[in-house]
């Protein structure tokens, strides 16, 4: 099968550096400069450049409306409202592809794009799930499939405060939940050696997602009741081989090594991180994630090219054929 245009991943810092080259190419030459070639790669159908949650999550926090309403345009204008899809879609198509090489259970067919959506609330769930059903009409999905680059700034811009400060606020009690139950994890495994570190994190996921794992068996006709009909090699090889659960164990457990206190910020690059790195091309992002996965060696384990500076983006880079059409 032919490969597609590549998938390129922008952090919040770089969506911001190419803003400040679409506000002022003569403050912000360079900016503006990467912002041209990336245009132009578009443009040519080179590449594709979604969002994440973190990025939508991110702009909305911007509380001055110029700002975030120009930094939309710009997210807007380059993603043409594509988005990356929420973790749990990613997670099942990965866990069936994986299930299906071990059992008679065949994996459904997806297509290469399969984790990219034009429905931009499609970060946080699926609309299949019938999760947006009570607040959504069928005329107003169908608007947003027609319509996603403008549907995707109108949900970036809103001026509700009271909606986005609430919403900010869940958020940030969920991280702080999450950040004690990882620090009580991190005194428990203290002073331990890296391997059983991982082997424990390893554990944790299986642990934490083994009722969803059970379930989705279930649907497709697997007698699984509980871990010991999964048995203990499925097990293991699921958190080891399914990309999207390697990929949070080996940051997870090295972003614990740190010597300081992990936060809210750490928490949501590291989502992102997980859910991009086994899927896209390229990523740019900050050192502390790259870093940790180059340690990890997931750049070359999934093909992913790892950038610190949307300036070090080139034409040559770009142009090239991105990667195979259907990436597990």
């Amino acid at each position: 099968m032919e490969r597609g245009p590549k998938v390129l991943y922008l952090d919040q810092n770089a969506w911001i550096a190419l803003a400040r080259g679409a506000w002022d190419k003569t403050e912000y030459p360079r900016e503006h400069a990467t912002l041209t070639v990336v245009i132009e790669a578009l443009k040519a159908g080179h590449i594709v450049t979604p969002l994440s949650f973190t990025n939508q999550y991110e702009t909305m926090k911007v509380d001055i409306p110029v700002r975030r309403a120009h930094l939309a345009h710009v997210q807007a204008t380059i993603s043409g409202g594509k988005v990356l899809r929420a973790r749990r879609q990613i997670l099942e198509v990965m866990l069936l592809r994986r299930i299906s090489e071990a059992t008679s259970v065949p994996a459904p067919a997806v297509s290469g794009d399969w984790f990219l959506s034009d429905l931009w609330f499609e970060t946080v769930a699926e609309h299949a799930s019938g999760a947006f059903d009570e607040v959504m009409s069928p005329a107003v999905v169908d608007h947003i499939r027609r319509n996603p680059q403008d549907t995707l700034f109108d949900y970036l811009v809103r001026d509700d405060a009271l909606v986005r400060k609430e919403a900010v606020r869940r958020y940030s009690a969920d991280s702080r939940a999450l950040l004690a139950r990882m620090a009580i994890r991190r005194q428990r495994v203290a002073g331990e050696n890296f391997a059983l570190r991982l082997r424990a994190y390893s554990a944790h996921i299986m642990l934490d997602e083994l009722d969803y794992i059970l379930g989705l068996g279930r649907r497709y006709g697997l007698p699984w009741k509980d871990a010991g009909d999964i048995g203990a090699k499925m097990g293991k090889s699921l958190v080891a081989e399914v990309p999207i659960m390697n990929v949070e164990r080996q940051l997870a457990v090295r972003l614990e090594d740190q010597p300081r206190e992990i936060n809210e910020n750490d928490l949501r690059d590291m989502a992102a991180f997980i859910t991009t790195l086994p899927l896209v091309d390229i990523i740019v992002a900050e050192k502390q994630f790259v870093n940790l996965s180059r340690q990890a060696k997931l750049d070359a384990q999934y093909g992913t090219r790892l950038l610190t500076s949307v300036h070090d983006l080139t034409w040559e880079m770009l142009a090239t054929a991105g990667g195979p059409p259907v990436r597990l």
